[in-house]
């Protein structure tokens, strides 16, 4: 899974918490905490946690009493989301692979992931896997976003970067807009032994305060920053301010109000 589309590293986890947080994720955390029930004495692992946006809506939704582990592949995203928390609220932190989970079997109440099953590689494999660390009765909850063509933020930005290469434009839009078939998502996790499976699809708004910090996390705060910078670094902040003028152009310069949408995923043993 170590690819250019994995490599939340660098200045990268700061960006994404900083601009990318408010906008795109909080409002998708929110919706998938008021989801999750869990008993005072159950347990809940995060897969993909990133800097612990969700994290943080689950350790204050949750009764404290619960015990949450939050893992992510990349060391780098979850360490800047552990100083976000402090020392009385109890929060396991752990590397780990969502294709290989470091777990005995039938630990945990509910596993939980946003936005972060469209990167792992093989999803019929995490599917088993976070299958076989539930308990009986146990809950996988995700969320994914919709089409690129439903998340204009992640469209203009996409579209902005390719502009600015003739050949080879950096892909990585292409991955978080790519899991989104309903009927794909049923069969996977059909096959991996879930039942009750239920999808929705859930219309939000991104909102900022500026277009350039819109920009900023859209070009800076994700894997793409990497693959411009392989190609020409001198581009980054030239990229950037294109993107900020795009979003300008459609959503004007300040209190931006995109709209989004995520199709969020129950499935129970």
């Amino acid at each position: 899974m170590k690819d250019e589309h994995a490599q939340f590293s660098g200045s990268i986890p700061a960006a994404y918490d900083r601009y990318l947080g408010p906008i795109l994720f909080q409002p998708y955390a929110e919706d998938l905490a008021a989801r999750l029930q869990v008993a005072k004495n159950g347990s809940v692992l995060e897969l993909a946690c990133g800097t612990g946006i969700l994290t943080r809506v689950l350790r204050t939704h949750l009764p404290s009493t619960v015990k949450l582990t939050a893992t992510d592949l990349n060391e780098p995203m979850f360490r800047h989301a552990a100083a976000k928390f402090g020392k009385d609220e109890a929060v396991q932190w752990l590397q780990a692979d969502a294709c290989s989970l470091p777990f005995g079997d039938r630990m945990f109440d509910a596993v939980v992931c946003q936005f972060g099953i469209m990167f792992v590689p093989d999803k019929a494999l995490a599917a088993r896997e976070a299958r076989h660390v539930l308990k009986p009765g146990g809950l996988f909850l995700f969320n994914v976003w919709d089409a690129m063509e439903h998340n204009e933020l992640g469209q203009l930005a996409h579209q902005t970067i390719a502009s600015y290469f003739d050949k080879d434009p950096p892909a990585f839009y292409e991955v978080p807009f790519s899991y989104h078939d309903q009927d794909e998502i049923k069969r996977v996790l059909k096959e991996a032994g879930f039942q009750e499976i239920k999808t929705e699809v859930v219309a939000k708004v991104g909102a900022a305060s500026r277009a350039e910090d819109a920009a900023t996390g859209l070009v800076q705060g994700n894997p793409v920053a990497v693959a411009i910078a392989e190609r020409d670094p001198s581009l980054l902040p030239v990229i950037t301010k294109a993107v900020a003028q795009a979003i300008t152009d459609r959503f004007g310069e300040t209190d931006i109000r995109a709209p989004m949408r995520a199709i969020v995923v129950q499935a129970r043993i």
